[in-house]
């Protein structure tokens, strides 16, 4: 299996992946087999989409045209014989073009998504979402994101928020989607607080 310069293999799922999120992955389908061991191979990153309709395993599916690429970090046979990955979220991309191979794997010329990073949310609003997502993850000891964490980040802040909190796909893709940190925060920050008001 070999990819052009601009070509991306495509991983649809019923899930989002977030820049910086851990996605572990355990792989069973040739299809996906091969594309493991083709990005391995020639260091190049998968990308991870949201499915509109279709199934993970097998048949046609439609896919969103905006996801999030993927970098392996570690790969190993677990004992159940499947081969079991981590990747790791990286960068934003938009799918230019795209068509599945003879094997079932979808594969897509894209190009990057900018997100803008500048943050002109108060600081104290900044600071109380870096205090509750800190609560968060020294609760979930061992199954939070290895440290360092870049709490005062407000892009790393927004997209951890927007992973742990109780939201559909479709509510995580808009988060995703926003065009830039600020309107990501406010998101999140309603989500939270019609939670905050449901439990009153």
């Amino acid at each position: 299996m070999i990819f052009k310069r601009n070509e991306v293999p495509i991983f649809p799922l019923n899930f989002v992946l977030f820049p910086d999120s851990l996605l572990p992955l355990k792989i069973f389908e040739p299809r996906y087999i091969d594309m493991v061991s083709a990005c391995l191979r020639e260091k190049k990153e998968f990308g991870v989409v949201l499915m509109k309709s279709g199934r993970e395993t097998r048949g046609p599916v439609s896919f969103h045209e905006i996801g999030t690429l993927a970098q392996i970090e570690t790969f190993d046979q677990g004992e159940d014989g499947l081969l079991h990955i981590i990747a790791k979220g990286t960068s934003l991309f938009e799918v230019i073009h795209n068509e599945q191979r003879k094997d079932g794997l979808n594969v897509a010329t894209i190009n990057p998504v900018i997100i803008d990073a500048k943050c002109g949310m108060p600081e104290v609003e900044l600071s109380h979402l870096s205090k509750l997502l800190s609560e968060v993850l020294e609760n979930l000891a061992e199954m939070a994101p290895p440290k360092p964490w870049c709490l005062d980040n407000a892009m790393w802040v927004a997209y951890r928020l927007a992973e742990l909190l109780p939201l559909n796909n479709e509510d995580r893709l808009e988060i995703l989607l926003s065009p830039n940190i600020d309107i990501k925060i406010k998101k999140i920050s309603a989500h939270i607080n019609k939670g905050t008001k449901s439990v009153r």
